[in-house]
């Protein structure tokens, strides 16, 4: 007989971005001032997403580390709640590997698509990664059989996408392009019950590698922006 914690396994990716993510803005931000903007210059300058840097001084992780990076702790609480609750859903479907590897495509989406859309802003936040899930998770149990948009979240999808044009300082790029590389993320892992993993592990790392190229070209622009 399985236990519940076997049916129920722990979401180990899921756990362990939060834990990264609680532990970079412990080290990054002046816990005095935690109900305000808290971050740290330093931090921002030294690991935030933006053009400059990355184009001229070859800083390319910044394409990941601006993903660990958030203005303060209200940014930090909803982009990690939004998280566990997609998150754990889609690692349970996918499984740990499958489920950090649609993380990375969708954290890499959505670092391109903030250097796309603004190469000049330093943006922070794991948002691009959210989207990317939001979207993976509709297309992974559509093609399943599933009907995602009845439970809601074809809803949530179209809300956030709105609440990215509405709300004032938000990287709509980060956001779109996160989703757009979950939703080919998604895609890619296709239907649970006839899952090739030769498409599998030939789209998704052509995929994260498109991404990256697009953000480091993306960089470039800085000098003059495409927007």
């Amino acid at each position: 007989m399985l236990t519940s914690a076997a049916k129920n396994p722990l979401p180990r990716v899921v756990v362990a971005f939060i834990a990264a993510n609680a532990t970079f803005f412990v080290f990054t931000h002046d816990m005095a001032r935690i109900g305000a903007t808290s971050l740290r210059r330093n931090a921002l300058v030294d690991w935030a997403t933006y053009g400059f840097p990355i184009s001229e001084v070859g800083e390319w992780w910044r394409l990941a580390t601006g993903a660990f990076l958030h203005a303060d702790i209200r940014h930090l609480i909803l982009n990690l709640v939004m998280f566990f609750l997609l998150g754990k859903r889609l690692e349970r479907q996918l499984g740990s590997v499958l489920f950090g590897v649609v993380c990375l495509n969708s954290m890499l989406w959505g670092s391109a698509g903030a250097l796309v859309a603004a190469p000049n802003t330093a943006v922070v936040g794991a948002s691009g990664i959210v989207y990317g899930i939001m979207a993976s998770v509709y297309i992974v149990e559509r093609l399943s059989g599933g009907d995602p948009w009845s439970e809601g979240l074809g809803t949530l999808i179209v809300i956030n996408v709105v609440l990215s044009f509405v709300i004032p300082g938000i990287s709509i790029g980060g956001h779109l392009g996160g989703l757009v590389g979950g939703l080919l993320a998604g895609w890619a892992v296709g239907d649970q019950r006839r899952r090739s993993p030769i498409r599998v592990w030939l789209t998704l790392p052509s995929l994260g590698i498109f991404g990256f190229v697009l953000g480091a070209m993306a960089a470039r622009t800085w000098m003059d922006p495409l927007f």
